[in-house]
């Protein structure tokens, strides 16, 4: 169960364009944890290159209207997920998660890395859906990856 801001922020500000810009501003904190689903404190110890990468993905979602229908299908979705033949998958496949991610992603992720034969799986201890604090690495596992994918 979601937090009444943070049903607010769902049920009202991504339907609207300027209820998310007055959210992003006035709340930045709120928007930070509810719907980029990251813990404020992994942002207060984070850099400042890491701050100024957080507060650029905060403003991109705007123009919301414009993903009002694929943001209201994710919520959807994700709220009556059926177990996907995980084996069958025969691509390539890289699974990336933090442990305090608020969407609650760490355990299918590994989950869904144990199911695909040949997965790899980068679980991170902290750093929220946006793995604050963890960017170089996580752009340096997806090179890794894409390098060794691509052989």
């Amino acid at each position: 169960p979601r937090a009444p801001a943070a049903r607010w922020m769902f049920e009202s500000a991504i339907k609207s364009d300027f209820l998310y810009w007055a959210a992003s501003r006035l709340w930045p904190t709120l928007v930070l944890e509810s719907i980029l689903a990251t813990p404020r404190d992994v942002l207060e110890r984070a850099n400042a290159e890491e701050k100024a990468r957080i507060g650029w993905l905060m403003s991109q979602p705007l123009p919301l209207s414009a993903r009002q229908a694929g943001l209201l299908n994710d919520v959807g979705i994700a709220a009556s997920l059926k177990r996907n033949e995980l084996e069958h998958i025969g691509a390539a496949t890289l699974v990336i998660s933090a442990r305090d991610d608020f969407y609650g992603t760490y355990a299918s992720s590994l989950y869904t890395a144990r199911h695909i034969a040949g997965a790899r799986f980068l679980g991170l201890t902290d750093g929220g859906h946006l793995w604050v604090g963890h960017h170089h690495e996580v752009m340096n596992e997806i090179a890794s990856f894409l390098s060794t994918s691509a052989r």
